[in-house]
């Protein structure tokens, strides 16, 4: 027998040893590893070490499936650019290693949707990236992240003034039909999920898997998005939270959005990272004016720079889009709030600014003593005329 027919004759060996071998699934019990399909293919050369989407796409292309791919010789594997030893070496590790098995099993579990980059479910958007994720998982409907998407971002420490207008704004254009992007980060994120919720949806892309939320207060809102919007990760379930996976979040952010919203960010962060990934993208990018003595550098070199539209108003982010969805639904006009107050209430309100302020800037104000002021200003919270922030912080809701 010559060279070529004794390696024929030994890789149809390997093959009849591989169909003949069996792994216990999380699902399905004992089972052969050609039993699996494409899918958990996928799940399991995703969970492998030292391959990333790219090296996944590759494997697909020449392999023409996941499956072919995972079952292939090691010798194989060895010959394909960028495949170094360290990779050989851990090619057939798979069917004694339990971390894709128990990523199929958590995501049985909590009803995790697991989408391929083969699959007609996945968002097409996605596929305009250089490094597009090879499997998203979903909890929720997947169908809103294919609709027209607005993305809200900015930073975790936000100021209060941030934080009430990414509510604002994303509860407005939630309400003309926007579904909302973000990161469920503290901060902007929560915010602008929050408002959202009040009168649409939202979409979550986090940087963990879907069984490690982060932040861990921010559980409940992750839970009421998953059932009224969508949550998204193209971590492994257990992956816990990893300051390299929040870049690879934004992008995703970045593709799946028409234009994103810069509330307010520093000139170095997440938010502006994705910022910039929409810019090469093509994708429209909106900032609010800030303080200049704030955390708003991001804003302000962005708007020095005419690399985003200045915005004042979530009017002014939908009308940008009038020519792809002919004018589609503007916001609700605002109705003028018509709250019965005291003379002395009144005539508190009346001194107090638009913007924040602390109880000790009113106490200069007013000249009043401070149990007379605190009566007055727990009359106007309960009213609701005016809000009160941590540290005794108040902003005037109505005029």
């Amino acid at each position: 027998m010559g060279a070529s027919g004794k390696n024929q004759q030994q890789s149809l060996t390997m093959n009849n040893t591989l169909a003949n071998e069996c792994i216990k699934h999380p699902l399905k019990g004992a089972i052969c590893v050609n039993e699996l399909d494409e899918l958990e293919a996928l799940v399991i050369l995703s969970c492998m070490e030292s391959i990333g989407s790219i090296k996944i796409r590759q494997l697909l292309q020449v392999f023409g499936s996941a499956l072919s791919a995972l079952l292939a010789d090691p010798s194989e594997i060895a010959s394909l650019p960028g495949f170094g030893q360290k990779i050989v070496s851990q090619w057939t590790l798979w069917k004694n290693d339990h971390r894709w098995k128990t990523n199929l099993a958590l995501a049985d579990k909590e009803k995790v949707q697991i989408v391929p980059i083969t699959s007609a479910a996945y968002p097409k958007k996605l596929l305009e990236l250089p490094d597009p994720p090879i499997i998203l998982y979903v909890k929720g409907d997947i169908t809103l992240i294919k609709s027209k998407c607005i993305a809200i971002v900015g930073t975790r420490q936000a100021s209060i003034y941030g934080n009430e207008t990414a509510k604002q704004f994303a509860k407005e254009l939630a309400s003309m039909g926007y579904v909302i992007l973000s990161g469920l980060a503290r901060g902007i994120d929560t915010s602008a999920h929050i408002g959202a919720l009040e009168s649409g949806t939202t979409a979550a892309v986090i940087g963990s898997g879907l069984s490690d939320i982060y932040p861990a207060e921010n559980r409940l809102l992750a839970d009421k998005i998953g059932n009224m919007g969508c949550l998204i990760s193209e971590f492994p379930m257990a992956t816990p939270p990893d300051r390299q996976n929040f870049p690879q979040r934004n992008r995703i952010v970045s593709a799946l959005s028409l234009g994103i919203v810069l509330i307010e960010a520093p000139i170095k962060s997440g938010a502006m990272i994705t910022m910039n990934n929409g810019r090469a993208m093509g994708k429209k990018l909106f900032v609010l004016p800030g303080r200049i003595d704030g955390n708003f550098g991001g804003n302000h070199s962005l708007l020095k720079s005419g690399q985003a539209q200045l915005v004042e108003s979530a009017e002014e982010i939908a009308q940008s889009f009038d020519d792809l969805f002919g004018g589609g639904q503007k916001a609700p006009p605002k109705a003028k709030m018509r709250i019965p107050l005291d003379k002395e209430e009144a005539e508190l309100l009346q001194l107090l600014p638009t913007e924040e302020i602390a109880i000790e800037e009113i106490v200069l104000r007013t000249k009043l003593p401070m149990a007379v002021l605190n009566v007055l200003l727990m009359s106007l919270v309960l009213k609701g005329a005016i809000k009160e922030f941590p540290g005794k912080v108040y902003k005037k809701q109505v005029s």
